[in-house]
């Protein structure tokens, strides 16, 4: 886009300076009005296309206060918060001029570089650190802050509004040239290909981590391989290559050729085009991808809360705020027909299913435990107020409590006469698609809990059961109590019985004015109950934790694992064994890894066997895909994730990246799934409240859309007839396109565990962050593993580390004196690795790069870096992986071997 003056003629871009990448530079500032707090800066290298998130990684090192007006002290830099360059006076004093020195990042050059400077205000709310930052400043005037008020809780509004929890920000820009700290050297890449944009040319529309595979799609029907080039933002050729010839894709009908630039790793703008077809979309290399979608993607939850006002201050969009949602639900009548002695429902809490105002006890069920899957899994994932919901500042999980609210209807779906749970509760036809608060409320008086059925009388249990292990585990007992209670009672209602829910009995028909989520197969419901009962029990200690194990381990889905959805949850019974501590023998624990990895390996084999990184085998679903497909693929990235904490086996963690490669552009439809991010992305989902607030003219960030379905195609918009990848509606269809375009509770449950996933747990292993993100090994692999594909060049052998997580250890480093096992290459081949799975065999230890052997490894030599040298003078513990084995020394260490 072009900045327009008032009259609407276009402004040049006009560099205000000329620095050279990473210098130093001065800043000065004028504040009129004084309101505490501090200055933040940000480089962007695109331009006048640079959007807010594209500031966001790119921060100025603060270096000092050059002191610039005023008898003060300059103030010191926060090595908690570097780039933060912190104001001196106090709100309403009489310094007016500031001048800080900054530090410009690495990577960040170009002929039209914007600088984006922020002053966020600290007199409503403390940012976080004001406090540690002052009280550790006796030196500093105590009128410099307001100690006392609330803390402010970040991600702030682009905005700059003002609230209890958000400071007032404000904004300026200047329009630089930043010159590369080296000369840049002419490539051998020929003349640049005619750049004009190209539906055809495919890749993730947001960006690539600078060490990850990365492989765009090409649609042509040539035969041979295609030239293709890496432009830089000016043009200029990077990098270039010629396409391997993928051939037809049956999923899509395509002819495709895939591009793989993997080698390009600077940091920077660029477009993959290729030669007589055109330019794909530009894409960032960048050290984080994703940093707001994980609390994007969960906002969509308080956003579909009903029961309560839903306020702008914790919405990231406030122009959706609104009155509660059916506050009715407090007392529900059954359907006419059944539970007819009952008393009414108490279903007040939860969460609007989907684009309706329905709640279905099976799909929140799954969705409620993804949520807490993953900070059951990583308890660090989205801890208290980090969501900025009304519940932020209690100190327990913002993930817990969202749930937790979600969820409160689900007790209530078990009736007063002792019976099965309520499958599901709604109006008894469709609601118009543009309402009113008010006159979705008024059919209250048409709002039933529908018949029951078994499946749902489980869910009540795992859901329930979960919920209660969790907040037992804060200490909040009284809670828990009663949600402990709910779970044994549904599962003493439920176990025994197979009622199916069937719409002819107790509802106004299949399908009117709800779904049915109706699920044949009952078996699994009872093994992913029992799952999560045996670990709750076993938890706190309760007498029939016997019990349920023995419903567990004599289900012929024990330690099973394949796709899961709302109806088949084998899998999540089976990942909640794993993230949980239990009492499993190790017999049991091996079988669940070996399950989780296969099932993994099939997932990565579906990626490369595909013309498109969709995940699912097309022909596994029987040439079709289902009805919110991807969701199926955001569950299986989740599957991706476990086989590396399962293995520490990188390959994994690339393969979850090129499921979001699919997901934000490389697919067959040629957009992003994710709403608000790519230039092409979904801009309008079925959802009752987004479109008669935004009518396809803004959406909320952060929602995945169902995806490709011809399964089933029972809309109006959704294109029948065509191929599986592009049954699929188009643009501003929202109203008529439920079979395709629809959101859910389960499908942007999944999408936040893999958002928070990528940006807390993939990026440190991709060097991230500049490599600051997590501590990482001394020694970094010096391949991929060879279970990739052997075309593909391989990465940067110094960039890559594959350590095991330190999160979740199963057990400590054992020695086995003297038995095989695989033994960690950096602890010296001392001790085992803590997975089981890795200690099995030879070939599992592969996977897990380790070394088969049996420990602690004898010291025989040593690893020397100088001639004439020997091993008298070196400790070995102090590089480990270089000094234990000759074949480490003399290869990525690059020694030579010394025997002692």
């Amino acid at each position: 886009p072009n900045w327009v003056d008032k009259d609407g003629n276009p402004m040049p871009w006009i560099p205000q300076d000329e620095y050279v990448e990473g210098q130093s530079i001065r800043v000065r500032t004028y504040l009129d009005t004084h309101h505490n707090g501090h200055m933040e800066i940000r480089a962007c290298n695109k331009g006048s296309a640079c959007t807010p998130t594209d500031f966001e990684g790119n921060e100025l090192t603060f270096v000092k206060d050059v002191v610039y007006e005023g008898n003060h002290p300059a103030m010191p830099k926060d090595p908690n918060y570097p780039y933060r360059g912190m104001y001196a006076g106090g709100q309403g004093g009489s310094i007016k001029w500031f001048e800080f020195e900054y530090e410009l990042p690495q990577g960040i050059y170009g002929d039209h570089v914007m600088l984006q400077w922020k002053y966020i205000t600290a007199n409503s709310c403390s940012p976080p650190g004001y406090s540690e930052y002052f009280s550790n400043k006796p030196f500093l005037p105590s009128s410099y802050w307001t100690p006392g008020l609330s803390e402010c809780i970040p991600p702030y509004p682009n905005s700059g509004q003002r609230s209890s929890v958000w400071p007032e920000i404000f904004f300026n820009c200047a329009e630089v040239k930043i010159l590369p700290s080296a000369p840049v050297v002419p490539t051998p890449h020929g003349r640049s290909y005619p750049a004009n944009k190209s539906e055809f040319v495919r890749v993730n529309q947001v960006g690539y981590l600078r060490f990850a595979t990365k492989v765009g799609v090409i649609v042509d029907l040539s035969t041979s391989p295609i030239g293709w080039q890496i432009q830089n933002h000016s043009g200029s050729v990077v990098l270039s290559g010629v396409t391997t010839v993928y051939g037809d894709d049956a999923a899509s009908g395509d002819h495709v050729h895939k591009a793989d630039f993997t080698a390009l790793n600077e940091l920077g703008a660029y477009r993959l085009v290729a030669e007589g077809i055109g330019s794909s979309f530009e894409f960032n290399i960048a050290t984080s991808l994703y940093p707001d979608l994980p609390h994007e993607a969960m906002n969509y939850f308080y956003f579909h809360r009903m029961g309560e006002d839903i306020l702008a201050a914790h919405l990231i969009d406030g122009r959706y705020a609104r009155a509660a949602l059916h506050p009715g639900d407090s007392s529900v009548p059954p359907y006419n027909g059944w539970c007819v002695s009952c008393a009414n429902f108490d279903l007040k809490g939860s969460w609007a299913d989907a684009g309706d105002f329905g709640i279905y006890t099976v799909n929140h069920a799954i969705s409620a435990w993804t949520l807490l899957n993953v900070h059951e899994m990583f308890p660090e994932a989205f801890q208290d107020g980090s969501l900025n919901i009304p519940e932020s500042g209690n100190i327990f999980a913002d993930v817990l409590d969202e749930v937790d609210y979600g969820s409160r209807f689900v007790r209530g779906m078990l009736p007063s006469d002792g019976g099965l749970a309520s499958h599901k509760a709604h109006n008894h036809a469709w609601s118009a698609f543009t309402i009113t608060v008010a006159g979705e409320n008024a059919a209250q008086s048409s709002r039933s809990a529908m018949g029951p059925s078994t499946p749902a009388t489980y869910a009540v249990a795992r859901v329930n059961g979960q919920l209660a292990r969790m907040w037992y585990a804060q200490g909040h007992d009284s809670h828990a109590d009663v949600l402990w209670s709910a779970a044994v009672d549904a599962w003493n209602r439920a176990y025994g019985t197979n009622q199916v829910y069937s719409a002819s009995v107790a509802s106004p028909g299949s399908a009117v004015g709800g779904g049915d989520y109706s699920d044949g197969q009952i078996g699994d419901d009872l093994y992913a109950a029992a799952c999560e009962m045996y670990l709750t029990a076993l938890a706190i200690g309760d007498s029939g934790m016997q019990t349920y194990k023995d419903a567990m381990r004599g289900s012929i889905f024990f330690t099973k694992i394949d796709q899961w959805d709302w109806a088949t949850v084998t899998g999540a019974g089976t990942l909640s064994l794993f993230a949980v501590a239990n009492d499993l023998t190790s017999e049991d624990k091996i079988a669940i890894e070996t399950n989780i990895v296969s099932f993994a390996n099939s997932i990565k084999d579906s990626i490369d066997s595909e013309g498109y990184p969709s995940n699912l085998d097309f022909q596994e679903f029987g040439g079709k895909y289902p009805w919110g497909s991807n969701s199926f693929i955001m569950n299986r990235a989740i599957a991706l994730a476990y086989a590396y904490e399962v293995t520490g086996d990188v390959m994994y963690q690339d393969y979850i990246l090129r499921t979001l490669d699919y997901v934000m552009g490389v697919n067959a439809m040629h957009i992003s799934y994710v709403t608000g991010y790519g230039d092409k992305s979904e801009t309008d989902t079925h959802d009752r409240w987004a479109w008669t607030v935004g009518q396809g003219s803004f959406w909320p960030r952060g929602w995945l859309s169902g995806g490709p379905n011809n399964e089933l195609i029972n809309d109006y918009a959704t294109p029948p007839g065509v191929t599986a990848a592009k049954s699929y509606a188009g643009p501003g269809t929202a109203p008529h396109a439920w079979g395709s375009k629809e959101n859910t509770v389960n499908w942007n449950a999944p999408l936040a565990w893999v958002a928070w996933y990528v940006e807390n747990k993939i990026v440190p292993n991709f060097e991230g962050c500049d490599g600051n993100c997590a501590s990482k090994p001394t020694l970094k692999p010096t391949t991929k593993s060879t279970t990739k594909q052997s075309t593909k060049p391989t990465l940067n052998p110094t960039t890559k580390p594959t350590f095991k997580p330190t999160t979740k250890p199963t057990s400590k480093p054992v020695s086995t004196g003297g038995s095989p096992c695989c033994a960690d290459r950096n602890a010296g081949y001392q001790a085992c690795m803590r997975s089981d799975w890795c200690n099995m065999s030879s070939t599992n230890c592969s996977h897990c790069n380790g070394y088969f052997t049996p420990v602690p490894l004898e010291i025989t030599g040593c690893c020397l870096w100088w001639s004439g040298g020997d091993c008298s003078n070196v400790i070995h513990s102090s590089n480990p992986g270089c000094h234990y084995r000759k074949s480490d020394c003399e290869g990525s260490c690059g020694g030579t071997w010394s025997p002692l």
